[in-house]
């Protein structure tokens, strides 16, 4: 392991957990909402909000977050995880004394 991969395993271990967090509730809202008949007056998972203020008014619909937030967090999670991953493998290269 060379010094420019050690700075990429701290990224790739928390964006690891974030892609597995954000696949499992996928996973399981489909799983949910596919046995529910996707009636979406019922809300499941975890509570997501459209903004920085955690309030009710803010609170995404279960809807949207069926197929807005959690497909686009299941997205970039992934492609930032396979970034590092292939970074760490050494197949591309990731730019760490840029301004230098």
């Amino acid at each position: 392991m060379s010094e420019d991969q050690f700075e990429l395993w701290l990224p790739f271990c928390f964006l690891d957990g974030l892609c597995a967090y954000c696949w499992y509730w996928c996973i399981t809202s489909i799983i949910f909402y596919r046995k529910n008949g996707f009636d979406f007056s019922k809300d499941f998972g975890p509570k997501v909000y459209w903004g920085t203020y955690a309030h009710d008014r803010f609170l995404a619909k279960p809807k949207a977050k069926f197929f807005i937030i959690m497909p686009f967090g299941v997205a970039i999670s992934s492609f930032l995880t396979i970034s590092f991953a292939l970074g760490l493998m050494g197949i591309i290269k990731h730019c760490v004394d840029c301004g230098r």
